[in-house]
């Protein structure tokens, strides 16, 4: 299960300097090799599935970009659903299992977001030989009546499915819980990889862990075969073991060793990958619903010892691209391949934006990985590579969602107030034009207010755009580039705008390889200026 944490970790930043500076400027503006009759799951690891391309028939195949922060669609152009998840591999198809919800099928239809409670509609399954595009094999398991197992008020998620060798069973394995059965790791078996999975047992206890059930969770396959549970403890959710599935039929969670003890807050989003022979451990803050920063941890025996828990690097600056760690997916290649970020965006919940589904590439600096996070990428599943995709939006937390509460400065940016009289004032409200959050800078008397986020990129000729809401009248308002090796450019915003209107500033061209983008404002008492979704997107 989920429980909503909220946290505050805003703060404002002065820089008078800089403020100055603008009022003066008058310009406008682990795969396992094995044979086709056989399967693995790629260590809870899930391929990267991309939206439908735009101008491109759904069932192209041609098409290699992954695009997030959009919904998702398979060869037939449905959407996918598919959330807590995980991927089996076959012969030269990789299968992504995942779960349904009532909530997501609605989210996707009206944008309105419950979390409340969880509706189970299905476990769906989709195929693939090169991890972008996706074809509907159906709901592998189905809903059924109220009072038995897959009943609709049940909560089941974090599933991955695994293949017995000497049983010729694929075993899926997820947390599950009912009033009637209870909570527990839950197993199913089917002949086949496109199901129906049939319910086999519901195991309450595992031996060595705090509690009795498994706080969130994935499954993991080491390079001999051999699959773990990868889990913290209900509850506070700050003990994270390790655990075998029993070898003879991985119909049971053997006793379980428990590898950190994280602080307090907790610890959810646990899963693994193991690259150049380390096992990286890695988890999210105890965030509910919402997004979160990431954490890794390493050993090179999966029992440990780990080192001490690390940030990875790059998921701070828009808590992991507004998602939380789902599984990570290995992909073969040279010079050790590539290793995906696979997250989840529980949009259906958070309300925090669109899509489910977050994939981003890890590079790494020795053995610290570093997430790179993008809006699109291309990815190449046989060669194991990736490049940023040409439409990629270049902004972090480009629509204010990764924060989850009202705050006074916002993750990616840097708020600064001139002329304040009291506190420092909320600067992301609930009046968005997507997701829940929006930026406003409101003036309190005659103040002057920025906000401001320094964006590394290759040099070319870029168009900044951001959807605008303003109260009109004041002194100066603008978006603009600043800094790129050329001239400022920007966009005038003193116009009353009383719906979101989406305005441009074309033709900035990066010359050094960075640039500060921003929204300033100087007014008085009543006047407001809020943004959404803003991009930096090459032009083409």
């Amino acid at each position: 299960m989920r429980y909503p944490r909220v946290r505050n970790t805003g703060g404002s930043h002065r820089l008078p300097g800089l403020l100055l500076a603008l009022i003066a400027c008058a310009a406008v503006g682990a795969v396992c090799a094995i044979p086709a009759t056989a399967a693995v799951q790629v260590g809870t690891v899930g391929p990267a599935t991309a939206a439908t391309p735009a101008g491109a028939s759904p069932s192209s195949h041609s098409n290699r970009t992954i695009r997030n922060g959009d919904f998702w669609r398979d060869t037939s152009g449905a959407p996918i659903y598919s959330q807590g998840g995980g991927v089996l591999k076959v012969g030269d198809k990789y299968y992504w299992y995942g779960v349904k919800y009532e909530e997501a099928a609605g989210y996707i239809a009206n944008r309105k977001s419950d979390g409340s409670a969880t509706r189970f509609n299905a476990v769906t399954a989709y195929s693939s030989t090169d991890l972008v595009n996706w074809t509907s094999e159906g709901e592998v398991i189905k809903v059924a009546a109220p009072g038995k197992i897959f009943e609709r008020d049940a909560w089941l998620g974090r599933l991955g499915v695994v293949y017995h060798q000497r049983t010729r069973k694929y075993v899926l394995i997820t947390q599950y819980g009912s009033k009637s059965a209870g909570n527990g790791v839950l197993f199913a078996t089917s002949d086949t990889p496109t199901g129906p999975f049939t319910y086999e047992r519901l195991q309450t206890q595992i031996a060595n862990v705090n509690g009795a059930a498994t706080g969130d969770q994935t499954v993991f396959i080491d390079d001999d075969g051999q699959p773990y549970l990868i889990f913290s403890n209900s509850g506070e959710r700050r003990h994270l073991y390790v655990a075998p599935l029993r070898a003879s039929d991985y119909l049971q969670v053997g006793p379980a060793r428990l590898v950190h003890q994280a602080p307090a807050g907790g610890r959810e989003g646990n899963a693994m990958f193991k690259h150049n022979g380390l096992y990286y451990f890695c988890s999210s803050e105890l965030h509910g619903w919402n997004a979160s920063r990431s954490y890794y941890m390493t050993s090179p025996s999966i029992d440990g010892p780990y080192t001490p828990e690390r940030l990875i690097k790059g998921t701070e600056n828009d808590f992991s691209h507004v998602s939380q760690n789902g599984f990570f997916i290995p992909v073969a290649g040279g010079k050790g391949g590539t290793v995906l970020f696979a997250g989840d965006r529980w949009s259906n919940y958070a309300g925090n934006g669109n899509g489910y589904n977050i994939w981003v590439p890890l590079t790494f600096e020795g053995t610290a990985p570093v997430f790179h996070s993008l809006s699109e990428f291309s990815l190449d599943a046989g060669r194991g590579t990736w490049q940023v995709g040409k439409g990629n939006n270049y902004v972090l937390n480009p629509g204010f969602e990764a924060d989850r509460v009202a705050q006074t400065g916002v993750t990616g940016w840097v708020l600064s107030w001139t002329n304040l009289k009291g506190p420092s004032p909320t600067v992301n409200v609930q009046d968005s034009r997507t997701g829940r959050w929006a930026l406003t800078l409101a003036h309190d008397q005659h103040t002057m207010g920025s906000a401001v986020q320094n964006v590394t990129l290759p040099n070319g000729r870029y168009t900044l755009k951001a959807w605008i809401k303003g109260s009109g009248g004041q002194k100066v308002a603008r978006l603009y580039a600043y800094g790129h090796g050329g001239p400022e450019a920007a966009i005038t915003l003193e116009k009353p705008l009383a719906e979101w209107t989406e305005v441009s500033v074309p033709g900035v061209q990066v010359a050094n390889g960075s640039v500060q983008i921003g929204l300033y404002s100087e007014g008085s008492d009543g006047q407001w200026l809020k943004a959404d979704d803003v991009s930096l997107v090459a032009e083409q």
